[in-house]
């Protein structure tokens, strides 16, 4: 069909649709008849049911339905506010305080045990439990075996003779010592929110309401020892926590005469608040473990307290819980420290003494050994774990890039300094050299996370905003599809502007080798980058490495006349940025002394600032020609001096009119108490017999004299000598005519 026969069929059906709602409207507008309405409609008869008013007979039985009504009460939910910037940053600062604090306790708590561990002084009196002072033999050697004392004696014969002695020290003591407590662990916050509700703090009273809540709740993690001679009542008790066994077991090793370290793994409360475990989950799994056939077979189970089996048979596994306090003795023979668990009778094993990743108790975090002779302590953390990285990031925050870049030092760094060795000698140099050595030799991590900061392996997954991998060589293996890389690989990228700042630049021809997101700070970048965003893009920069940049070669002085940038300054971030043969004189406000002079500068721009979102350039003095310099000081001195002598001649000045204004205030002041006296100490009665000073004194002295002589008549009028009556009489002058 074409397009007129469309239109013209368009028509007619508009036609043919108007024609009919016109006849609709003429049968709607014609008067209604019967006679019409009968022969336009055929109506039908049709039977309606009659709707019953009454309900049947078998509802009407039924008894009513009775509804009881049930009340359902909602608690709105509370609103949970957002934390405030400043309240979560006073809340992380006041975590890490607590960290610190306890980290400091903890430390002193335990040079003061191992100090008690080289006491000689304490002997057992024979025949009985109760220890005096004095003596030179330890109670230590009056509770160890003859026969284990004479094959002691023997341990510098050879090396096997060492450790055999060792070995049946480790024999004895864990048949003789019985355990009853964990010792140290790692506490959350929660679970010392009892304390809280503690009305009596008192921790130095015998009778403490807060050491039996401890213990009521489950956290005593140690025992109470005030003093050396109690300590040593514990080995004659032959009972305590383990802390107390590995710290008696290396007194005893002393007294052997053994050079034994104490080693203390720290368990302090965390910086950081842990995921939420609730304290009841962890005796279920210790205590209520269904037996039910394991999902993991191949895996070890955690060996788990049987019914009837006492806390010393479990902690004294070789598979149990590591201890958080063991002792490491000098083997003369091979020359190293030897590990020494006296809780499970391990001998050198040091990294059996690393806790399993599950065990929230126990963190590895820092391991510290303290000497015999109590010259403070050495980190020993490397030795006994196989991942540095997370017990470094356990132990404390790691610090901001803008910390660092103040130099800033760790507060970890800042405290071991206190507390280590201060003699050092060949065997502690030694020491500290193959822990070195242990960190280059540590095991690959077999976890994708554990690739992150690690500090031998990265891979690329885990690079930061301005690190890449240059050169991507050499290949150390794969991990799920994953390159691994050396971490000597990892280099920093930096915008042109960055290396401008560290005085570099980059060479021409260059290729960036990252574009990251620009950082918006300024108004005119924010701008740009809303610009950007409106176009459908993101505002990129170009990051360079450092072998993609040269160093900064400004043009050299020439005829005394100093190169400029675009904007009239010299950009001076580092000292090798100076152009040759300039000079910088880092003197605010020497310019006017150069302008006045005549000789050419330019001002030194050393850093910028952030100002109202503004980059404002921060100046430090000038930089003009060398041959100019000398001239210039000169010019500079005088200037000096005679600001100092106008500075001198205006302070007298102002010295002799603030005593000018002071000698008129006092000449004024004594001139109206001359004249007129001091209102607030002139008194009538007391100027009577006194001598008249001033005219207000003598006006007073005549006032009374006068109200003395004269006789006032009654009725307040005033009498006459020789009239009365009450009235006063003209003069006979005036009366005459």
């Amino acid at each position: 069909m074409t397009k007129s026969h469309k239109e013209y069929a368009l028509t007619e059906k508009g036609r043919t649709a108007d024609a009919d709602d016109q006849r609709a409207e003429d049968i709607l507008n014609e008067p209604a008849s019967d006679d019409d309405d009968n022969d336009s409609f055929d109506w039908e008869q049709v039977d309606v049911p009659i709707q019953p008013n009454e309900p049947p007979e078998e509802m009407q039985h039924d008894p009513p339905p009775v509804y009881r009504d049930v009340e359902v009460t909602f608690e709105a939910p509370r609103a949970v506010l957002k934390k405030s910037k400043w309240e979560q940053a006073y809340q992380r600062n006041m975590r890490e305080w607590l960290n610190h604090s306890h980290i400091v306790l903890l430390v002193a708590h335990f040079q003061i045990r191992n100090a008690w561990c080289s006491l000689p002084g304490v002997q057992l009196v024979p025949n009985s439990d109760r220890l005096i002072n004095g003596g030179l033999q330890s109670v230590c050697l009056s509770c160890v075996p003859n026969h284990i004392q004479d094959f002691c004696s023997k341990k510098e014969d050879s090396d096997k003779d060492f450790k055999t002695s060792i070995k049946w020290l480790l024999t004895w003591w864990k048949e003789y010592f019985r355990l009853t407590g964990m010792g140290p662990q790692t506490r959350a916050y929660d679970e010392f929110k009892f304390l809280d509700k503690t009305d009596d703090n008192n921790w130095t009273s015998e009778d403490d309401p807060t050491q039996e809540k401890l213990e009521k709740f489950g956290v005593l993690d140690a025992e109470s020892i005030p003093s050396s001679l109690q300590l040593m009542q514990k080995l004659t008790e032959k009972a305590g926590f383990r802390d107390t066994s590995a710290e008696l077991f290396t007194a005893i090793l002393r007294a052997l005469s053994f050079e034994a370290r104490l080693v203390v793994s720290l368990q302090p409360v965390p910086y950081r608040i842990p995921t939420k475990r609730s304290v009841e989950e962890d005796c279920d799994e210790t205590d209520d473990m269904p037996a039910e056939k394991l999902k993991f077979p191949l895996r070890t189970p955690r060996p788990q307290l049987q019914p009837g089996q006492e806390l010393d048979e479990e902690l004294k596994l070789p598979k149990a819980k590591p201890p958080t306090v063991w002792t490491e003795v000098y083997n003369p023979h091979t020359d190293r420290w030897i590990c020494v668990d006296p809780i499970r009778g391990l001998y050198d094993l040091p990294r059996a003494m690393q806790p399993s990743n599950g065990d929230r108790r126990i963190n590895m975090s820092c391991v510290l050994s303290f000497f015999p002779d109590g010259d403070g302590c050495i980190d020993v953390t490397r030795r006994y774990t196989n991942n540095i990285t997370k017990a470094l990031r356990l132990r404390e925050r790691e610090l901001t890039k803008r910390e660092k870049d103040a130099g800033m030092r760790s507060w970890w760094t800042l405290f071991y300094n206190c507390i280590q060795r201060k003699n050092w000698s060949r065997r502690e140099i030694q020491e500290q050299e193959e822990m070195e050595k242990l960190e280059t030799r540590e095991p690959m991590p077999t976890s994708i996370s554990a690739f992150n900061n690690h500090p031998l392996y990265a891979l690329e997954r885990h690079l930061k905003k301005f690190e890449v991998l240059h050169p991507k060589k050499p290949i150390l293996g794969h991990i799920k599809g994953e390159t691994i890389y050396p971490r000597s690989c990892v280099k920093m990228v930096h915008t042109p502007e960055t290396w401008m700042k560290k005085g570099r630049v980059i060479r021409s021809g260059e290729e960036p080798m990252k574009y990251v997101n620009a950082r918006a700070v300024t108004l005119e970048k924010k701008r740009i980058k809303e610009l950007a965003k409106q176009e459908g893009h993101d505002l990129q920069v170009a990051c360079y490495g450092e072998w993609q940049t040269e160093a900064f070669r400004p043009s050299p002085v020439i005829n005394g006349i100093v190169p400029r940038n675009s904007y009239g300054r010299v950009d001076l971030f580092t000292a090798d940025m100076l152009p040759k043969g300039g000079a910088h004189i880092p003197i605010n406000g020497i310019a006017k002394i150069a302008r006045k002079i005549g000789i050419d500068y330019a001002e030194a721009v050393v850093d910028f600032e952030f100002v109202r979102h503004r980059s404002v350039p921060v100046t430090n003095g000038i930089v003009i020609a060398q041959e100019n310099k000398e001239m210039l000081m000169e010019a500079w001195d005088e200037y000096e001096n005679a600001e100092s002598n106008k500075a001198i001649e205006k302070h007298e000045k102002q010295v002799y009119e603030r005593w000018r204004k002071l000698i008129l205030g006092v000449l004024i002041k004594s001139r109206l108490d001359r004249d007129y006296g001091i209102p607030g100490k002139a008194n009538p009665e007391n100027s009577v017999g006194s001598s008249a000073n001033t005219r207000w004194e003598s006006f007073l002295k005549d006032r009374h004299r006068e109200s003395a002589v004269e006789d006032i008549a009654g009725g307040g009028f005033v009498t006459d000598e020789q009239h009365a009556g009450g009235f006063v009489l003209s003069d006979e002058g005036e009366n005459e005519p």
